[in-house]
C-alpha cells in the first residue's frame, strides 16, 4: 500500500491541496463579493455573470458590480462547488475545513472565535475579550472563586435582598472532559430558588446534578429530602409526606440539560425550591450554603421498588426515626 493510500497519507495530502492558492481561488469564487461570506444555493447572477448570493440577491435590485439588473438563471457550476468544497473556518487560527452545513454548526463551538466573558453577563466586573479555547484559563485566573476543576463546588453566599437580577450565581466545572454551566436563579415571582445545570453535549441526560443546602455546625437543624416517603405516599392514601422544614438537609437530583435548549429555564426538572424553605436555612451571617454536584448517570444505582408488605415495615421504621428526631 503506498503512503498516499492510506488514511494518514490521504489527510496529508488533503490538507497541503487546502493550503495551495489553488485552493485559496476556488473559496474566492465562491465568496459573495458583496457580503464577504461564502456562498450557498441559491447562487443568482447578473446579465453580465456576477454572481451574489442568494440573502444579498433578496436585499437588492441591481447588480452591485456593473449596476444591471439580474439574470432569471442561477448559476448551476458555482452550486454544484458550493455543496462539494471544503470551506475554512472563518475564525483566525481555527484548522477546520468542512462543508457549509457543517461549517454553520462549527462555528457556535469554534474554540478559535472571539467572545466576552461570559462572567460579566452575571458579575458585570470583567472586559476580557478572547478565544473561546482561552476562556477557562482567564476564569482559573480570574474567577478561581466560580469554577473548579472537581465535579462538586461548595458555595456560601450572602443573601442579597435588594439584589433585582434573576441569576444569582453563575459557576463552571470542568469535569469527565466537558464545561458544566451551573447556574442559581431567584424567581421572585414564583416564590422559589432555581439550580440548573447545563453542558455542551446532546447526550447531557447522561449526567446528573445534586444540590444539596445545609447549615454548617448546627446538626440540631435537619432538612432532608426523602424521596422514600413519597414512594409510600403512593402505596398507602393515608401515608402522608415529612415537611422539608423538619430535616436537616435537602438534596435533589435532576438531570443536565444541552446548551442547545433553548427552553432550559422552562423544565420542570430543574431543582426548584420554595424561597421561605431556603430563608431557614440563612446561617448567622445571612448566607445560604449549599454544594452542586455532578454525576454520571450510569454508576447510579438502580432503585428497587419494595413489595407491599416491605413498605410497611420500612414506613414503620421510617417514622420510629422521625420520633425521634423530633
Amino acid at each position: 500500500m503506498s503512503s498516499t493510500s492510506s488514511p494518514a497519507g490521504q489527510k496529508i495530502v488533503l490538507n497541503t491541496l487546502l493550503e495551495t492558492e489553488h485552493y485559496e481561488g476556488l473559496i474566492k469564487e465562491l465568496t459573495c463579493t458583496k457580503c464577504n461570506k461564502y456562498m450557498k444555493p441559491p447562487i443568482h447572477l447578473c446579465v453580465d455573470g456576477h454572481s451574489v448570493c442568494g440573502r444579498c440577491y433578496e436585499k437588492s435590485y441591481q447588480c452591485h458590480v456593473c449596476k444591471k439588473e439580474y439574470s432569471l438563471t442561477r448559476s448551476s457550476a458555482l452550486e454544484s462547488l458550493a455543496n462539494k468544497v471544503l470551506f475554512p473556518c472563518i475564525n483566525g487560527g481555527c484548522p477546520k475545513h468542512a462543508s457549509l452545513p457543517q461549517l454553520e454548526k462549527h462555528y457556535a463551538h469554534c474554540q478559535f472565535r472571539i467572545i466576552n466573558c461570559f462572567m460579566a453577563r452575571v458579575y458585570g466586573d470583567c472586559k476580557w475579550a478572547g478565544r473561546a479555547g482561552d476562556w477557562m484559563d482567564h476564569c482559573f485566573i480570574e474567577h478561581s472563586e466560580k469554577v473548579t476543576d472537581l465535579p462538586f463546588i461548595t458555595v456560601k453566599n450572602r443573601w442579597d435582598a435588594k439584589r433585582t437580577e434573576p441569576v444569582l450565581n453563575y459557576f463552571l466545572l470542568r469535569c469527565y472532559d466537558r464545561i458544566f454551566n451551573v447556574y442559581q436563579i431567584y424567581d421572585k415571582r414564583g416564590g422559589r430558588m432555581m439550580w440548573t445545570v447545563l453542558v455542551n453535549d446532546e447526550n447531557a441526560e447522561k449526567f446528573y446534578f445534586e444540590v444539596d443546602i445545609f447549615l454548617p455546625n448546627l446538626p440540631s437543624k435537619r432538612i432532608v429530602y426523602r424521596q422514600v416517603l413519597r414512594l409510600f405516599s403512593t402505596f398507602f392514601g393515608d401515608a402522608k409526606e415529612t415537611p422539608l422544614s423538619e430535616y436537616e438537609k435537602v438534596t435533589y437530583r435532576r438531570p443536565c440539560k444541552c446548551e442547545k435548549d433553548a427552553d432550559f429555564l422552562e423544565h420542570t426538572q430543574n431543582v426548584y425550591i420554595p424561597v421561605e424553605n431556603v430563608f431557614s436555612m440563612l446561617d448567622e451571617s445571612e448566607s445560604v450554603n449549599f454544594i452542586v454536584r455532578i454525576g454520571e448517570v450510569e454508576n447510579l444505582p438502580i432503585f428497587d421498588v419494595p413489595s407491599k408488605s416491605e413498605s410497611i415495615i420500612l414506613l414503620n421504621e421510617d417514622r420510629k426515626d422521625i420520633d425521634l428526631i423530633n
